[in-house]
């Protein structure tokens, strides 16, 4: 029988390898196990539940028009087909042995929501000089297609960073300290400062992908910042 010391020498190296998980890595164990996996489902309701409650009101009060709004009813229609489709996935993966299809299926609805968020911001460019004294309390929706796009967008760099080998962040830490495991907080603060300030602030991005989504972003925050201004003139004039 080995000693506590020799065990500890005979499990050193299995012991340093878990500690040297990247922090995506210690991620990734925390939601592919226990009741974290119905932390996933519930992004996606969440997700689902704003796209679908902005792109009914988008239509009832004629923010868009024209062949959007045509387009969005059929979209609507379409992402939620697709959710209860990714929803049956997902639950049928919960309660069987396939962690890494969880991403994978979440990250197939996500990929549709960034195409939702894209289709209102459109119609939103479209429809900017449209509010001709209805006040700044009108701007609502704009600000709630902002909030859409930051919750998305955050929820696709947690996938990225899960999937990323060595992941697509480098997370930050003090001297002598292990980078912390990262939680949907620091997704959120990179996607409003991609939203805001057009890049992540601390943290260093590694994957070439997750730059390509992040340009993304970046166009579409400007055309909202772009919406916002010319809507703002338009509802006070």
């Amino acid at each position: 029988m080995l000693s506590p010391v020799d065990a500890n020498a005979h499990n050193g190296p299995e012991l340093a390898q878990a500690q040297a998980l990247a922090p995506a890595q210690r991620l990734y164990s925390q939601l592919s196990g226990g009741h974290a996996r119905f932390a996933v489902l519930a992004s996606l309701v969440v997700v689902w539940v704003m796209n679908t409650t902005l792109g009914r009101y988008l239509v009832s009060q004629r923010v868009v028009s024209g062949a959007l709004m045509d387009l969005e009813g059929p979209l609507e229609w379409l992402g939620t087909v697709i959710f209860v489709i990714v929803t049956i996935c997902l639950i049928i993966v919960i309660y069987r042995p396939y962690p890494t299809w969880l991403f994978r299926v979440a990250a197939a609805y996500l990929v549709f929501s960034v195409l939702q968020v894209v289709v209102n911001v459109i119609a939103m460019v479209s429809s900017a000089t449209n509010r001709h004294g209805s006040g700044l309390g009108s701007l609502w929706d704009v600000a709630a297609v902002y909030g859409m796009s930051v919750i998305v967008f955050a929820l696709i760099y947690v996938v990225l960073d899960i999937r990323t080998p060595g992941g697509a962040f480098v997370w930050p830490a003090r001297p002598d300290e292990e980078p912390p495991t990262p939680n949907i907080f620091d997704y959120l603060f990179i996607s409003l400062n991609v939203n805001s300030t057009y890049g992540p602030t601390s943290e260093v991005v590694m994957s070439r992908l997750t730059k390509a989504v992040m340009a993304g972003q970046v166009i579409l925050a400007i055309l909202m910042l772009t919406v916002l201004i010319a809507s703002a003139v338009s509802a006070t004039s």
